[in-house]
């Protein structure tokens, strides 16, 4: 499993992520988040909720999804 995950991300421990995720500085995960393969995730993405993202989607800067 190949993760990047930028050190200034907040990735709840609880957040469930699939394989070769990249997630961008200042990015946040919450706890009921579940993040697919090949998912890419910019930088200052905020995911909260029940939220799913789907394998190979790219989220881009500032988006806020689930909240």
């Amino acid at each position: 499993m190949t993760q990047k995950i930028h050190p200034t991300a907040i990735i709840d421990s609880a957040a469930k992520l699939g394989s070769d995720v990249s997630i961008g500085p200042y990015s946040v995960v919450g706890p009921n988040v579940t993040v697919g393969d090949s998912v890419t995730l910019h930088s200052h993405v905020v995911i909260d909720g029940c939220t799913f993202v789907g394998a190979g989607c790219e989220v881009f800067p500032f988006a806020m999804l689930g909240g």
